[in-house]
């Protein structure tokens, strides 16, 4: 089964229901749901999460339904020390970003499913678009 992972935007695509991304990580996480695929996450975009849902003006009940609702579709990556190190002496621009990466190696993902694959040019995991992953899965 194909091991995938999701960058932050994916899961804040789908939470936030950003469109029309939405719909493509809604297919995407059906994938998971149907045993297709098996689909992992950061454990730090949890965090990302309730920060970003409570700027929208989420209230503690919403974030923790929503959050709950999409925890069963996820393998959470915890970060520990190695993942923080690894970011550390790495050559990512962006340190979140490498967090990500860094993250998807721990799981041995086959693929990275963000919306900006600029950020991971330096990735050995191919990497590509929820639309890109869709059309070929």
């Amino acid at each position: 089964m194909k091991k995938v992972f999701i960058d932050t935007n994916i899961m804040m695509d789908f939470l936030l229901e950003r469109e029309p991304w939405v719909y493509q990580t809604a297919s995407l996480l059906s994938k998971s749901q149907r045993q297709e695929i098996t689909v992992y996450c950061c454990s730090l975009s949890f965090s990302t999460a309730i920060y970003m849902m409570h700027k929208y003006k989420y209230s503690r009940e919403e974030i923790i339904a929503k959050l709950k609702g999409i925890r069963q579709f996820l393998n959470i990556v915890n970060v520990g020390t190695e993942i923080i190190d690894n970011m550390l002496n790495s050559k990512f621009k962006d340190l979140e970003d490498s967090i990500q990466y860094y993250s998807a190696v721990t799981c041995s993902a086959d693929v990275i499913v963000t919306r900006n694959i600029k950020d991971f040019v330096l990735s050995d995991i191919p990497t590509m678009t929820t639309e890109e992953f869709l059309q070929q899965y």
